[in-house]
C-alpha cells in the first residue's frame, strides 16, 4: 500500500551538492594557487551549502526537462503504476494538463505517460537504489530519461523527446558555431574563462597568432595547464589578474608582455570583464587583447620624426608658409619657393607677392589668441592664372618654443572646376538611392507575400483542418517556399558576382541540350503560371557543331534567368527559344546565338537602356502588377559578359520582345566530338 506524502528529497540533494560543493571549493583554490587561504574554507563551504539549498528549491520548478515525482504502486511485491505527487511547469505544458489535474492521481488514469511502458524503468530505477538513465519507447515517441529514488517506492524522473533533443542540440551546435565564425573574423585577440580559469573558447587570432596552436587545444585548460605554450610567469602574471577580477567582480584594463608564437614578445593591452548567465549570476570571464607594439614603436618614431622636422617640411608636395603672429613670413617650404618664384628672405605681408595673398591678418590674430585651426578659400594669381586654394592655419610651436602660424595650402582649382559634375553625379546617387528604396519595397512586397501564404495554411493545418486539404496547402506552402528561394538565389548570384566568387568551368557539351533543357523549363514554367502560352523551340543545329567547349551550367542559368521574365511579362500568345550559329565573317569570329522570343506587353525604346541596371524593370508600374525584384536582367546580363559575350533586345510594345545574347563559338574537337556522341 502507498501513502499519500509529499516527497522531501532535500536532505538527499543536500547532502549531494555538499559534497560537489566542496570539491569545487577545493579545486578552485589548487587551481588558483591559493594554498595559504584554506582557513576561509569553512566560511565559503557556509556561503556555498546556503547557495545550494537556494539552488535545489528552485531546481524542480526551473528545470527546462519535463520532471516529475512519484510513488510506485505495488500489486504482490510487482511494480503496477505510480501515482504523480510532484510535477514542474515543463511537465505540465507537456501534458497539456494543470498541475492540480495531475497530482495525486495514477498515471494509469492520466495516461500521458503509459504505465505498461514506464513501469519497467522505473523498477528498476528503484531496485538501483540509485540515479539511473536510459530510453523508453511508447507508442508514439522515445524518450531518455534520467531518474533516481528519494526513497524506496518513490522516485523523481525527468524526461526530454529525443527528436526534440537532437534539435535542440543541432540548433545549440549551430549557434556555436557562428559565434565561433563571428569570433575567428575578428582580427584582435578574444578568449572566454569559466570562473576556474579554464578556457571555454578563444578565437583563431589568440589560439594560432599568441599561443601557436589550434583552439581544440586550449579549450578545457588553464593557463597553467598550457605551460608547453604559455610561459610559467606569464601564466602566473594573468591568473592572479583572473582572481584579482572575480574579487572585485568589476571591469579590468592592464597592459602586459606576452611571448607570441613568432617568438618575439609583444606588448598588449587586456581588456577583462566578468559576464553572466541567464540568470544573472557570473559564470566567466571575457577578454579583448589589443596589440599595442606598433602603437608604441609608432610613437617612438613620432619623436624621432620632431628632429626631422625640416627635412619633411621641404618634402611636402604642398606649399607650407609658416608666418608669426603678425602676419611676417618667416618660412617657405621649398614647394612653396618653387611655386610662387619668390625667395623666403625679407618677405613682408605688404609684398604683393602670391604667397601673401593667402595671409588674412586677422584671420592670424584670432587664432593666435583662441589657438583653434581655421581653414578658408581664397583665388589668387599664380604665374599669370588664376588658382583656387584651400589654406589651413594652425598654431604651432617652432624649434624655440615660440608660437607661429601654419599654412598649408592646398590647390582646388581643379576641385572647382569638378563642381558641375559632382552634382551630375549626386542626382546618380539621388537616382540610385530612390531606385534602392523602389528595390527594398518591391523584395519586402515579394518576400512578404508568399511568407504570408506559407504562414497562414500552416496555421490552418495545425488548427485541425481536414487531412485531405493537407496536400493542397503543402502544394502551396512548396511553391511560395520556392519563389523566396528564387529571391534568396538572385541576391547571393548577385552578390558572388560582386564579389568575384563566380567562377566560369568550361567542360564539352551540346548547343541542342542546353536549348532542350531550357524547352522543359519553360514548359514546366507555363505549367505552373497558368497561362495561355504556347511554348515552342526552334529547329536544334548540327549535333557535330552542336558541341562547344563552355560553361553550360552559365548558360542554362542565363536561359532561364530570360525565360522567367517573358513568362512574367506574357499573358497569351507563344514563347519561343532556341539558338544558332552566327557566320565567321572577316572582322569577326563565330558565336553562338541563344535567343527568346516571347508576345509579352514589349519594352519602350527608351526603356531598353536600363531594364540589364541592377534594381530596375523597364516600366516600374508593371512590375507591381507582374511582381518580380528587378535582379533578373541584371543577373543575366553579369553572367553574359563574364562569358565574353552580350545580350540584344528588340522589342514592341504590346506586341513582343526578342533578347538574344551571345557567347564565343569554341568548337569541340572531332574525335572528342564522335566519342561524346557515342
Amino acid at each position: 500500500m502507498v501513502k499519500n506524502e509529499n516527497i522531501d528529497i532535500s536532505e538527499y540533494n543536500r547532502l549531494k551538492e555538499e559534497n560537489d560543493t566542496l570539491r569545487t571549493i577545493l579545486r578552485r583554490y589548487l587551481i588558483f594557487g591559493e594554498y595559504g587561504k584554506f582557513n576561509n574554507l569553512e566560511s565559503d563551504l557556509s556561503d556555498q551549502l546556503r547557495y545550494a539549498e537556494n539552488l535545489n528549491a528552485k531546481l524542480f520548478d526551473n528545470s527546462l526537462a519535463a520532471t516529475f515525482a512519484g510513488d510506485i504502486i505495488f500489486e504482490n511485491n510487482q511494480p503496477v503504476d505510480f501515482i504523480y505527487t510532484k510535477i514542474n511547469p515543463s511537465f505540465a505544458f507537456f501534458a497539456q494538463m494543470s498541475p492540480e489535474s495531475i497530482i495525486g492521481r495514477k498515471a494509469s488514469q492520466i495516461k500521458t505517460l503509459s504505465p505498461d511502458t514506464w513501469m519497467p524503468f522505473l523498477a528498476k530505477v528503484n531496485e538501483s537504489a540509485n540515479q539511473y538513465s536510459g530510453t523508453i519507447n511508447d507508442q508514439k515517441n522515445s524518450y531518455e530519461v534520467s531518474a533516481f529514488t528519494t526513497k524506496p517506492g518513490s522516485f523523481i524522473a525527468t524526461f526530454q523527446n529525443t527528436k526534440l533533443h537532437v534539435e535542440a542540440e543541432s540548433q545549440i551546435r549551430q549557434r556555436l558555431s557562428l559565434t565561433q565564425t563571428m569570433l575567428d573574423a575578428l582580427p584582435t585577440p578574444v578568449f572566454c574563462k569559466d570562473m576556474e580559469g579554464r578556457y571555454t573558447l578563444c578565437n583563431k587570432s589568440y589560439a594560432t597568432n599568441v599561443l601557436g596552436v589550434s583552439p581544440d587545444t586550449i579549450i578545457g585548460k588553464t593557463a597553467l595547464q598550457l605551460e608547453n605554450f604559455f610561459p610559467k610567469e606569464y601564466a602566473d602574471f594573468y591568473q592572479e589578474k583572473d582572481i584579482q577580477l572575480i574579487k572585485d567582480k568589476g571591469i579590468q584594463i592592464y597592459q602586459g608582455p606576452i611571448k607570441c608564437a613568432d617568438g618575439t614578445v609583444r606588448e598588449f593591452i587586456v581588456n577583462k570583464t566578468l559576464i553572466k548567465n541567464s540568470d544573472g549570476e557570473f559564470a566567466g570571464i571575457l577578454g579583448v587583447m589589443q596589440d599595442i607594439d606598433r602603437m608604441i614603436k609608432a610613437r617612438r618614431e613620432l619623436i624621432e620624426s620632431e628632429t626631422r622636422y625640416k627635412t619633411l617640411f621641404n618634402g611636402i608636395r604642398q606649399p607650407i608658409i609658416v608666418v608669426d603672429t603678425e602676419g611676417n613670413i618667416i618660412m617657405l617650404n621649398s614647394t612653396a619657393v618653387e611655386l610662387f618664384e619668390e625667395d623666403e628672405k625679407h618677405i613682408s605681408p605688404n609684398d604683393n607677392i602670391p604667397a601673401t595673398q593667402l595671409i588674412d591678418l586677422n584671420l592670424i590674430r584670432e587664432i593666435s589668441k583662441t589657438g583653434i585651426t581655421q581653414t578658408r578659400k581664397t583665388c589668387i594669381t599664380v604665374k599669370g592664372e588664376e588658382r583656387w586654394y584651400m589654406s589651413t592655419m594652425q598654431p604651432i610651436n617652432d624649434f624655440f618654443g615660440e608660437k607661429v602660424i601654419q599654412i598649408i595650402a592646398h590647390d582646388i582649382t581643379e576641385i572647382k572646376h569638378y563642381q558641375t559634375e559632382l552634382l551630375g553625379q549626386k542626382k546618380k546617387a539621388e537616382e540610385s538611392n530612390r531606385l534602392k528604396s523602389v528595390f527594398l519595397a518591391n523584395i519586402a512586397h515579394e518576400t512578404r507575400t508568399p511568407v504570408n501564404i506559407i504562414t497562414g495554411f500552416v496555421q490552418m493545418i495545425q488548427s485541425g483542418m481536414a487531412a485531405d486539404k493537407h496536400k493542397d496547402y503543402l502544394n502551396l506552402i512548396n511553391t511560395n517556399c520556392k519563389k523566396l528561394l528564387a529571391i534568396i538565389d538572385d541576391i547571393v548570384e548577385l552578390s558572388m558576382i560582386e564579389t568575384g566568387q563566380k567562377k566560369l568551368r568550361h567542360e564539352m557539351c551540346s548547343i541542342n541540350g542546353i536549348v532542350e533543357e531550357s524547352a522543359l523549363f519553360l514548359q514546366q514554367l507555363i505549367s505552373e503560371s497558368g497561362k495561355d502560352i504556347i511554348p515552342e523551340k526552334s529547329k536544334p543545329t548540327d549535333d557535330l557543331e552542336s558541341l562547344v567547349f563552355t560553361d553550360s551550367m552559365c548558360i542554362s542559368q542565363i536561359f532561364k534567368k530570360l525565360i522567367t521574365n517573358a513568362v512574367t511579362f506574357t499573358d497569351q500568345g507563344k514563347i519561343i527559344v532556341g539558338a544558332y550559329i552566327t557566320p565567321k565573317t572577316q572582322d569577326t569570329p563565330s558565336q553562338i546565338a541563344f535567343f527568346i522570343s516571347d508576345t509579352g506587353i514589349g519594352i519602350a525604346k527608351e526603356k531598353i537602356g536600363v531594364i540589364f541596371e541592377r534594381f530596375r524593370q523597364g516600366d516600374e508600374g508593371a512590375a507591381r502588377q507582374y511582381g518580380g525584384n528587378g535582379l533578373g536582367l541584371s543577373i543575366a546580363n553579369e553572367l553574359v559578359k563574364q562569358m565574353g559575350g552580350r545580350i540584344e533586345v528588340q522589342s514592341t510594345i504590346n506586341v513582343g520582345s526578342t533578347f538574344t545574347f551571345y557567347i564565343p563559338y569554341q568548337k569541340a574537337g572531332l574525335s572528342q566530338s564522335k566519342n561524346l556522341l557515342k
